[in-house]
């Protein structure tokens, strides 16, 4: 008996087109391995090094807790 994959990969000029059966995953999923593929492929590009990457990560956790700071305070 002769296997059947259960989806297609179509390579067309600059894009890949993955077609499969709408019942082998829901929307949320999807959308997360969907996510994952971008990042991934930001992480590739990405010329930072890990000390940087390390820093820009603290200004982003200490920026968002400036902004949310004062609902978890009392002022």
């Amino acid at each position: 008996m002769a296997y059947t994959p259960s989806y297609q990969v179509n390579v067309e000029k600059q894009n890949v087109v993955v077609r499969f059966r709408r019942d082998m995953i829901d929307q949320i999923a999807l959308g997360k391995f969907l996510d994952y593929l971008e990042l991934e492929s930001i992480r590739k590009r990405s010329q930072l090094t890990e000390e940087q990457a390390a820093a820009l990560a603290g200004e982003i956790d200490r920026s968002v807790w400036e902004s949310i700071e004062s609902a978890f305070t009392e002022t």
